[in-house]
């Protein structure tokens, strides 16, 4: 079976139904993912566990008789609560690299995640992302269709339409300056993708050789960039600050690939009190499920604490870490799943384990929401 997308396609249906006539007594999996995610996944686990899809708030096919015979969850049910019902729970199984707070995850189930091979293909769509953000932020065209369509069609149109200068006038990213802060693999990539749009590339690095555009100032590179891509290791701390912050142009535009490089107190403080914009697909320690997510090393013990103010903010845009997780990053994540979940039908030891179950007398435990 070949994913035709993730809106729900015929055969993924067909998938679906089948699943949900699967053999009593088989063992069960709750799966808090997409109708496509789902279909991908079942490829991989054959007959060996029946799939039951859930909302990413409830399940409702899972009748309370059925519960005894569930023995793993998906991804991250938002009403975390549900693993209490669940009384033969062996696995929760993290479809990506965030997992949850493990104080709420009762202790007789061990924690997996999807343990993601970064380096194998993670480059090329990061890189990718870096110039998708950089020309949403210059040409914004969702908002320019919803002002044309809201003028040009329908009754009195288009009278209510403003010149045509207000409707099309917008900058591009030729001759804009990309700075790259770290040019090491997914700086590089970003650079030949920006410079092949014609754009001006400043970057920088610890070591030689450099040139008039790679240097080792990152005080001039922050000066002189109209586009910050943060290209640094996610293991360098807090080098996005105030002092470089104030370095920047006033309508220059930061876009972090990682999430350890930035004081996210003092980057809230810069866009509440001046120009620069920001595209946000990393938050403070990797994680924006706070308090209830755990991202792993190298990311301390839990999500930080952020502003929901942010949300109100005019210049960032704010995104839910979609840089990596491209399509071929979820196909990937069903089979690594799959194949866990066969394993542990058969006894086989489990990947990415994160927490092992407990073998102690279990103690009722408080569950938090996300």
């Amino acid at each position: 079976l070949k994913r035709q997308g993730r809106s729900g396609s015929p055969m993924e249906r067909l998938v679906l139904a089948l699943l949900s006539t699967a053999l009593a007594g088989t063992p069960i999996a709750l799966v808090f993912e997409s109708n496509g995610y789902v279909a991908d996944l079942a490829t991989h686990v054959g007959e060996k566990v029946a799939l039951r899809h859930c909302s990413s708030f409830k399940c409702d096919e899972l009748h309370s008789s059925a519960r005894s015979e569930v023995v793993a969850v998906v991804g991250m049910p938002r009403n975390i609560s549900i693993l209490q019902q669940l009384p033969g729970l062996k696995l929760l199984q993290s479809s990506h690299y965030m997992y949850a707070r493990l104080g709420s995850v009762p202790a007789q189930a061990t924690v997996a995640k999807y343990d993601v091979a970064w380096h194998q293909y993670g480059v090329e769509p990061i890189a990718e992302f870096v110039i998708a953000a950089a020309f949403q932020w210059t040409y914004r065209l969702p908002s320019t269709s919803r002002r044309f369509t809201s003028c040009a069609f329908g009754t009195g149109a288009p009278s209510e339409c403003p010149s045509d200068s207000s409707l099309t006038a917008h900058p591009t990213l030729m001759n804009k300056t990309m700075g790259v802060l770290g040019y090491g693999n997914i700086g590089q990539a970003v650079a030949k993708r920006a410079s092949a749009l014609g754009m001006k590339i400043l970057a920088t690095r610890r070591h030689g050789p450099f040139s008039s555009w790679l240097i080792n100032d990152n005080d001039k590179l922050l000066a002189e960039s109209d586009f910050v891509a943060v290209t640094v290791p996610g293991s360098v701390r807090g080098l996005i600050n105030r002092t470089s912050l104030a370095l920047m142009k006033k309508d220059a535009v930061l876009i972090p690939v990682s999430a350890n490089p930035v004081d996210f107190d003092a980057l809230y403080e810069a866009l509440l009190t001046g120009s620069m914009g920001a595209v946000l697909d990393v938050w403070p320690q990797g994680c924006w499920h706070f308090p209830d997510m755990f991202c792993g090393p190298p990311y301390t013990e839990q999500a930080q604490p952020y502003s929901d103010d942010i949300a109100n903010l005019q210049n960032v845009l704010l995104l839910p870490g979609v840089a990596m997780r491209d399509d071929r990053f979820w196909s990937n994540s069903a089979k690594y799943v799959g194949e866990n979940l066969v394993a542990l039908v058969n006894g086989a030891p489990l990947k990415g384990v994160v927490r092992n179950a407990s073998t102690n007398a279990l103690r009722p435990t408080k569950l938090s929401f996300v």
